[in-house]
């Protein structure tokens, strides 16, 4: 009985030479080259050419450098600024990277295949997400790169329960997501098989030879086939973050709890929204999460009434590269401000924070009073510029406060906070 061949299928994909049959650009201090040439396709009355491949074998931590991305004359989206690029990672032929304008994403794949919202209609039939089926073997193809199939054990599905439970603020084995502040791996997991356990955090297939070479880049992560991964949340890596791939696993399983709030927003935004509630709740407000208001199709990660009536619309923001989404949701908070709400935001740092409010200024979406932060200020002195920006009737600047997840939890739950009740917390519906 046949097994195979007695090889991997990419042993056959390997350039022993491939710096002889690329073509290095020139880019001082840099080894970027065409991997494959321009190509000329589409039809006699609908010509269309798919942009040149290419990579910087040599890239560095500081990157994107807006002297050489995008590419001139290579990627179709040039000019554009850095903050609107994608990062794209490959290990053939050998490790590169590259950063690229959506117009360039759009040209090759025929769609941008990194956007974090994208309209299944939007896609080509082929990368349509197909139905999962309600069985043991689950078929998951959230981030269109192949489907790979996972039997649930029932030590697998126990570990997936356990986590529904704790995302949505359930006390899971005496631990509380919030009260605990992200309760440790073993706390959560110790008592399963942690053999079976592993295949949700590491890719049995996955090639080590990006992450050997890019590992310790600040811009470098790699998409793997994995359904929990680890991740920085207050001030300590916690090793249970379920990915896309992992949210849509257990949302699709009729006999595992489905997850609270937003399927597409990760384990940073759910704390920090359950944060932001908690908060609310402490000051005698109303409050409500992942709130549909009946304003042009708006939802708001908060939406708070103080006793006067006053509404409060709040916004969690985390660092990503989708600037175009960061955009939007400025102007859903200045539409609800010209509503007589009140907009406020949390982000997951402070970095995000003056990246996000000097694309803001440098947009022309809003002014800042002194023009763009130039250095990551303490929260104190940056939420005072924010305010003066918000209260001046000369600028144009609609988001009244803001703060970060980890100074949100210092100020409720941790040493500067006002002792809030257990009780209230583990009561809590977000």
């Amino acid at each position: 009985m046949s097994i195979g061949p007695p090889f991997k299928p990419d042993d056959l994909c390997e350039w022993d030479n491939w710096r002889e049959k690329t073509t290095r650009l020139q880019y001082p201090d840099r080894d970027i080259r065409i991997i494959f040439p321009k190509q000329e396709g589409g039809t006699l009355h609908n010509p269309k050419s798919q942009p040149a491949e290419f990579g910087d074998f040599d890239p560095n931590n500081h990157d994107p450098d807006p002297e050489v991305w995008p590419l001139e004359n290579l990627d179709p989206g040039y000019p554009a600024d850095v903050d609107e690029l994608y990062v794209i990672q490959n290990r053939f032929p050998a490790p590169h990277v590259a950063w690229v304008t959506e117009e360039y994403l759009k040209a090759r794949y025929g769609y941008n295949p990194m956007r974090q919202e994208v309209d299944v209609d939007e896609l080509p039939v082929w990368a349509q997400p197909k139905k999962t089926e309600d069985d043991d073997t689950v078929k998951i193809d959230a981030t269109n790169d192949g489907e790979l199939p996972l039997s649930l054990t029932d030590d697998r599905r126990e570990a997936l329960t356990r986590l529904a439970h704790l995302w949505n603020g359930e006390t899971v084995r005496d631990h509380h997501l919030l009260l605990d502040k992200c309760p440790d791996w073993g706390e959560i997991f110790d008592d399963l098989n942690q053999d079976e356990l592993q295949r949700l955090v590491v890719d049995p297939d996955a090639d080590p030879r990006l992450a050997e070479a890019f590992n310790y880049y600040d811009w470098f992560e790699q998409e793997q086939s994995i359904y929990l991964k680890p991740k920085r949340i207050l001030r300590k890596k916690v090793w249970y973050a379920p990915t896309q791939r992992g949210r849509t696993l257990i949302n699709a399983h009729t006999d595992l709890p489905s997850l609270r709030g937003d399927p597409n927003e990760g384990l940073v935004h759910r704390v920090t929204v359950g944060l932001a509630a908690l908060r609310e709740k402490w000051n005698a407000k109303e409050v409500g999460t992942y709130y549909n208001l009946d304003v042009n199709g708006y939802n708001v990660d908060l939406l708070s009434r103080d006793a006067s009536g006053q509404l409060y619309a709040g916004e969690v923001m985390t660092g990503h590269n989708n600037w175009a989404l960061h955009r939007r949701t400025y102007e859903k908070l200045s539409d609800l401000r010209a509503r007589d709400m009140i907009p406020h935001v949390v982000f997951d740092s402070r970095k995000t924070a003056y990246k996000v409010f000097n694309h803001w200024h440098r947009k022309g979406l809003a002014q800042l009073p002194r023009g763009p932060f130039d250095s990551e200020f303490g929260i104190e002195d940056g939420r005072k510029r924010i305010e003066e920006a918000y209260k001046d009737e000369q600028l144009s600047w609609d988001v009244a406060d803001w703060t970060t997840t980890a100074a949100l939890w210092r100020n409720t739950l941790g040493r500067d906070g006002p002792g809030i009740d257990r009780n209230l917390v583990t009561s809590m519906d977000w």
